[in-house]
């Protein structure tokens, strides 16, 4: 990160077109076109935060104090009407890629006073913010850098700024490391060959557009003070252009003495303290709310039926919370994937509460034919992953970082039983519910008894939320004495039981993530983890298609990791947040995230997409090709099955699905022979390989 210089083309911003044309832009739909043209010209071509080149991410335009509420990570209040006034101004605005967007959110950390309702520029200077503003600060005076791409804190402003937008994520580091390496070696060269061209090579490095300036200057200044790299009076012209010269000489000040090795052990350090809580008790609420946490990988190892599987969840590019789908046959460890991560997440206290109701132990969950195993699931802003271990001696689980719960989590079975009148709900508060996962005789909340039990604005604020989900226009109501509670739709009253099965379940099932998620945080900005098996399940095919983006807009900042094998689910999904399991020669599961764009695909083609092993829309036509392809994958049939190939290739032709003429006929026999024999093994598509087919194909016709 560095200091931003204004450019007097921010004026153009000033323009109230152009301001109510941003606040439109940040949080419906923006014109990606204008927001590129804005981020180039005022903003450096990158993002103000991390300093990643907008040619590498998606860079958006959005406030530095949040106008939507801020939540202040210090004190852990979150107050609703902090900086609205400041949505109109130009200073407030910064570029800002979706990554580091996301993190940040509506955190805003401040020490002791906040600013009163709409205070002027001069008050709001009072403030001891907490992270650093690119236009007021100097950032290179607050930050270290390692050679391994990790950034490090000098200051305590240093160190909320990396928690706050996750500036040790995954793909920073790898990005920074190779930008440091390749820095580092054009210094050598200068070092060791004195040429002027490295000198304008190394200037162009560090300029106000370069990708990752900070850094650079960071490693420039470092070289100088260790005396590998001679300041010269040459270098002084070249960096007048660049920083004033107090600037340097405070950079190279300030670098003095300030060895990486021990701003590593106490950021570490720091960090432990940070990561050491439990998000059900009130004194770690700062800790908690201190930076956001989604899972960003997932390892298994000999756990159940899966021998060894890892999961990627950067893939994904939303400006909101990712998605991860898990695509599959039933029997082959989707469910599994999910107890693995709800067994890791949820704390030992709650671990063994299950474990003891559904008479299991760690020593259950080991793989057959192996007498140990691990998980472990890395969750943003921490260097440690949650790790649980087990093998065929341990009663109970052990690992580390895994007795306080860090998220709160809710965790779903295929099976979402409603309760019934007679059933009493829990009066205790839960941070994570997750035993319908494990039992599916443990039903959902009761929604009669929890929203009549509400107070007037969490029952507007909890309704509203839940009408946005539905399909088609509800309002949810209940009367003054607060005993009854109706669902009103197209002018008629119903009570819940009397509502669709699909209705019933989205509407149960949406209050249940409520309820837990009200326990920290507003309904619309609630973070958490949430883990469906089957989400598909007991919907009609239009709630099919709609649930995902109905989710995504009802819960924005939560990540979803759900299971299915309905291809109408992907609806809302996008690049990166599909994965698919199958299995390899030996029966093991395995898992695949590279795929192709399914944007664009209409509902025919999702269906008959190769991942569902669907060949058409059609149930029928589905097993007929699924037995014909099972035997056409055998290379030497015997007489009874080359009939029963015959006799499916006729029926096949009656649909239309074999070609009309000699020329069509035989492009299928070869498609379907190599189809067939790719399912057998499991192995994708090859494109390579099947227009070889085809080639060799028709010259084999043409003699």
């Amino acid at each position: 990160m560095i200091r931003i210089y204004k450019s007097e083309k921010m004026n153009w911003l000033s323009d109230e077109l152009w301001m109510s044309e941003l606040q439109d832009i940040s949080y419906i739909e923006y014109n990606v076109d204008k927001l590129d043209f804005i981020a180039s010209e005022c903003f450096n071509e990158k993002c103000s935060y991390c300093e990643n080149s907008m040619e590498f991410v998606e860079v958006q335009i959005d406030y530095y104090r949040p106008v939507n509420g801020a939540l202040n990570t210090v004190d852990g209040i979150f107050r609703e009407n902090l900086y609205t006034w400041l949505k109109n101004d130009v200073d407030n605005l910064f570029s800002i890629c979706v990554e580091c967007n996301r993190a940040k959110s509506n955190r805003f950390p401040v020490e002791g006073e906040v600013a009163v309702f709409n205070a002027s520029k001069n008050e709001l200077l009072k403030e001891k913010r907490l992270l650093l503003n690119p236009y007021r600060d100097y950032p290179e005076r607050h930050f270290s850098y390692s050679s391994d791409g990790r950034i490090y804190p000098r200051t305590k402003k240093g160190q909320f700024t990396i928690d706050v937008l996750n500036l040790n994520r995954t793909s920073l580091i790898k990005a920074r490391r190779n930008e440091y390496i390749r820095f580092e070696d054009l210094c050598k060269g200068y070092i060791d060959k004195r040429h002027g061209w490295y000198i304008e090579d190394i200037i162009r490095e560090i300029t106000q557009k370069s990708i990752f300036a900070g850094l650079k200057r960071y490693i420039l200044s470092d070289l100088i003070l260790r005396g590998s790299m001679e300041y010269t009076g040459e270098l002084d012209e070249y960096l007048k252009g660049i920083m004033t010269k107090s600037e340097w000489i405070y950079l190279i000040s300030t670098n003095k003495n300030n060895f990486i090795e021990p701003r590593k052990r106490k950021y570490y350090d720091v960090e432990k303290k940070i990561n050491h809580y439990h998000v059900a008790e009130n004194e770690d609420i700062s800790k908690y709310f201190s930076k956001q946490r989604l899972i960003e990988k997932i390892e298994i190892h000999n756990f159940k039926i899966i021998k060894d599987l890892k999961i990627d969840l950067t893939l994904s590019k939303s400006k909101d919370a990712p998605w991860l789908m898990l695509l599959g046959e039933n029997g082959i460890g989707k469910s599994t994937i999910l107890q693995a991560i709800a067994l890791t997440l949820m704390g030992e206290r709650e671990r063994e509460d299950i474990l003891w109701e559904i008479n299991k132990d760690a020593r259950d969950y080991v793989r057959d034919g192996a007498t140990e195993g691990y998980i472990k699931v890395y969750l943003s802003g921490m260097f440690e992953p949650i790790s649980l271990y087990f093998n065929k001696e341990w009663s109970r689980f052990r690992g580390k970082n895994h007795q306080e719960q860090r998220v709160l989590l809710l965790a779903y079975g295929s099976t979402r039983l409603l309760p019934r009148n007679s059933m009493e709900m829990d009066p205790e508060i839960t941070w994570a519910r997750v035993r319908n996962l494990f039992n599916p005789f443990i039903p959902l909340v009761h929604v009669k008894e929890y929203l009549l039990s509400l107070n007037d604005k969490d029952f507007t604020n909890i309704s509203r939320s839940i009408e946005s989900i539905l399909l088609e226009d509800v309002l949810i109501v209940r009367n003054k004495s607060k005993d009854s509670l109706f669902f009103r739709m197209h002018n008629s009253l119903f009570k819940l039981e009397e509502l669709s099965d699909g209705y019933q379940t989205v509407i149960v099932f949406a209050i249940d993530i409520m309820m837990v998620m009200k326990n920290r945080w507003r309904s619309f900005d609630a973070e958490g983890i949430v883990l469906i098996d089957e989400i598909d399940a007991h919907l009609h095919p239009r709630w099919n298609i709609e649930i995902v983006s109905r989710l995504k807009k009802a819960f924005p900042k939560i990540q979803f990791i759900a299971t299915s094998h309905n291809p109408l689910s992907l609806r809302g999904l996008i690049d990166g947040e599909i994965a698919v399991l199958l299995e390899d020669e030996d029966k093991n599961p395995y898992i695949t995230q590279k795929l192709p764009s399914q944007k664009g695909f209409n509902v025919e083609v999702l269906l008959t997409s190769k991942f569902f092993g669907l060949y058409d829309t059609m149930p029928e036509l589905n097993k007929l090709f699924d037995r014909y392809y099972l035997l056409l994958s055998n290379p030497e049939p015997n007489s009874e099955e080359k009939q029963e190939i015959k006799y499916l290739k006729n029926k096949l032709e009656k649909y239309d699905k074999t070609g009309t003429t000699i020329r069509e006929q035989k492009f299928y026999e070869v498609v379907d022979e190599y189809l067939a024999k790719s399912r057998a093994r499991n192995s994708n598509y090859n494109e390579q390989d099947f227009k070889k087919m085809i080639k060799e194909t028709i010259e084999y016709f043409e003699g």
